[in-house]
């Protein structure tokens, strides 16, 4: 079974600030702190329950919403070109 990763010719970039851009064909997309961790774990051996998990393990979610959180972004993200799943 194939993980969730970055889409051919989409990549993260972390700058000097801190601040990590996803390079897209279209543009430069700058992401959060909880986005960015999301897809460094998109690395293609990951789903996207799996990407889930470890990100419940890294941030608080006092109002339980980041595994609707993350499953929309990976969905607005694939539906856009950026990531497979």
């Amino acid at each position: 079974m194939t993980g969730t990763r970055l889409a051919r010719g989409v990549r993260l970039r972390r700058e000097d600030d801190g601040t990590t851009l996803l390079l897209v064909p279209e543009g430069i997309v700058e992401l959060n702190e909880p986005a960015a961790a999301a897809l460094e774990l998109a690395d293609g051996t990951r789903t996207a329950d799996e990407i889930v998990a470890a990100l419940g393990e890294r941030f608080d979610d006092p109002d339980g919403t980041l595994d609707a959180d993350v499953r929309a972004l990976l969905a607005d993200l694939a539906e856009r070109g950026f990531v497979t799943t």
